[in-house]
């Protein structure tokens, strides 16, 4: 039978390692994220797509007052992805567009390329 603080500290150490383990995996998988080529696409419109997520794409289009917008597929998901998943039009058909210009939510994040 183990006293207490046996059971501390063999719970700490398992919660160190599992920790340092998810440090470790999420510290490759960025490293992987960035060492990953990007993919420019050109499009009539602003998309988010499920089938462009993780593929590192830089997507330009012309809004309607004819300025190029350019961003980032996965930065803008990543950063409003709790957003598109909640929305009807991304869980039916696996995408979100806006025709005119980038949407208000997406031009207010700090980084978008």
């Amino acid at each position: 039978m183990l006293t207490d603080l046996q059971e501390f500290i063999i719970d700490n150490i398992y919660v160190s390692n599992k920790a340092y383990i998810n440090i470790f995996i999420m510290s490759k998988s960025k490293a992987v994220a960035a060492a990953a080529p990007q993919v420019a696409l050109t499009t009539k419109r602003f998309v988010i797509r499920k089938s462009l997520i993780g593929t590192n794409t830089v997507i330009t289009f012309m809004n309607n007052k004819n300025v190029e917008c350019v961003y980032n597929h996965d930065k803008v998901y990543d950063q409003l992805k709790a957003k598109f998943d909640a929305m009807p039009c991304f869980a039916k058909y696996g995408s979100y567009t806006n025709t005119n210009n980038l949407p208000a939510f997406v031009r207010a994040l700090k980084e978008i390329v």
